[in-house]
C-alpha cells in the first residue's frame, strides 16, 4: 500500500527547507522553525501540514513581508524543466506559495512575481486563488501575459489556478457563478504544445460543465469545427464527468448519438443470489435494428442498496464500439461484490440497467444476502 501523501511533508522535508533558507540568510532561526513544526504536525493531513510550515515561516522570518519574500526567493531550488517527472522534494516549494497567498495580498506585484517563480518549481495553483478573489481585474489582466509565457508551468498555473472547483482548494464562487472571464484563457491554451497544459484546460472545462453544461457544450462544438487529434483529446477529457452522468449532448459531441435502433436481448445475471464477497456475471446481446452503422458507448448501472435501505445507482464503463446495420454482439462483464474502502455492500435486491448512448433500460437484478 502506498504511503499517505501527508508523509511527504514531515521532519525531513522541513529540515531541508531550513537548510535552504539558512543558506539564503545566516540569521534564520532554523532550530526554532523546526521546533515549531515538530510540536504541531503529527495529527495533520497533507495540506494542513503545508499551511503549518507557511505559518512557522511567518513566525521566524523577518516581519516585513517583502524582506521575508526576498529570502524565500533566494532559497528556491532550480527551475523544474520537466512537465511529467516530479520528485517528492518538489513539495519543498508548496509552503512558499501558501505563505505568499496568506501574507502577501497587500503586495500584488511582488507576490504575483514570486508565484511566477515558485510555480516553476511546484505549482502555485492554490495560492493564486486568493489573488483572483481579492484582485480579480488585475489578476486576469496579468494572466493575459502569462498565457504566452515560455514556461509551461506558468501557462498551466493560469488554467489550473482559475478552476472554479479545484480539488484541495476552496471554490472560486464568483467564477463558479459566472465563468466568462475564464473562457478567453481556455481558448488561448486549448492547442498548447504541452499535454500538461491541455489537460489543465480540460480539467477547468470539466469543472465549469458541472454548473454551466450548455456553455461548455457550445464552446466545445465550436472547437470541433477545426479540430485535430490533440484538441479532440481535450474535448473528450473535458466531457468525462458529463459522459459519466450519461448526458446526451455530451455523448453526441463525441459521436454517440441517437440509439433508438439499438436493442438488447438474451440478458442474464448469474448467479441470481449472492453473498457479499462473491461476484456476478452480467451478460447481454446488443443488436442494431437500423439500416446505418452506429457508434455506441455502453455502460451499466448497479442500483446499490445503501445503509438506509434505499438504492442509489453507480455507473460503470462497459465498452465503446461500432455496430453495423443488423449486426449484433454479445457482451459480458464480471461484477465484484467484495467490500472496498470506497464501497460497502448491503443486502437486498440490486437492479442493473444498461446505458447505451445515454439511454437507460432495465437489464435485470440480483439478490445480495
Amino acid at each position: 500500500m502506498a504511503e499517505p501523501l501527508k508523509h511527504l511533508v514531515g521532519l525531513d522535508l522541513v529540515g531541508q527547507l531550513a537548510e535552504n533558507i539558512s543558506n539564503a540568510t545566516p540569521t534564520f532561526s532554523a532550530d526554532e522553525f523546526k521546533k515549531l513544526f515538530a510540536e504541531q504536525y503529527l495529527d495533520l493531513e497533507l495540506m494542513p501540514r503545508c499551511h503549518l510550515v507557511a505559518d512557522c515561516l511567518y513566525k521566524v522570518l523577518p516581519k516585513d513581508y517583502l524582506t521575508a519574500l526576498k529570502i524565500i526567493l533566494r532559497s528556491l531550488g532550480p527551475v523544474h524543466r520537466s512537465t511529467t517527472d516530479f520528485s517528492d522534494m518538489s513539495f519543498l516549494h508548496l509552503p512558499f506559495s501558501l505563505f505568499v497567498g496568506k501574507y502577501g495580498l497587500e503586495h500584488f506585484q511582488e507576490s504575483m512575481a514570486a508565484q511566477h517563480q515558485i510555480t516553476q518549481r511546484f505549482t502555485a495553483e492554490f495560492s493564486i486563488r486568493a489573488f483572483i478573489e481579492h484582485h480579480p481585474e488585475k489578476s486576469f489582466e496579468l494572466f493575459q501575459r502569462w498565457i504566452k509565457d515560455p514556461s509551461p508551468h506558468v501557462r498551466r498555473l493560469v488554467s489550473e489556478g482559475t478552476r472554479p472547483r479545484l480539488p484541495w482548494a476552496s471554490r472560486l464562487r464568483k467564477l463558479q457563478a459566472d465563468p466568462s472571464p475564464i473562457i478567453p484563457i481556455l481558448e488561448a491554451l486549448k492547442d498548447d504544445p504541452e499535454l500538461y497544459v491541455r489537460r489543465s484546460v480540460a480539467n477547468n472545462l470539466n469543472d465549469i460543465g458541472k454548473d454551466h453544461p450548455q456553455l461548455v457544450y457550445q464552446l466545445l462544438a465550436n472547437w470541433q469545427k477545426n479540430s485535430n487529434t490533440n484538441r479532440d483529446w481535450v474535448i473528450s477529457h473535458a466531457l468525462r464527468s458529463a459522459i459519466k452522468r450519461c448526458e446526451p449532448q455530451a455523448l453526441a459531441l463525441l459521436g454517440y448519438k441517437d440509439a433508438t435502433s439499438i436493442e438488447t436481448h438474451d440478458s442474464s445475471i448469474a448467479p441470481n443470489r449472492n453473498s457479499i464477497g462473491e461476484s456476478v456475471r452480467i451478460n447481454t446481446t446488443v443488436s442494431n435494428q437500423g439500416s446505418t452503422r452506429k457508434a455506441l458507448m455502453i455502460d451499466f448501472a448497479v442500483h446499490y442498496i445503501k445503509a438506509n435501505g434505499k438504492p442509489r445507482p453507480k455507473v460503470f464503463k462497459w465498452c465503446q464500439m461500432e455496430l453495423g446495420a443488423r449486426e449484433k454482439k454479445v457482451l459480458s462483464k464480471k461484477l465484484n461484490l467484495a467490500n472496498l474502502s470506497t464501497r460497502t455492500h448491503y443486502t437486498g435486491t440490486h437492479r442493473v440497467d444498461v446505458i447505451i448512448n445515454g439511454q437507460w433500460s432495465y437489464l435485470g437484478e440480483f439478490e445480495l444476502g
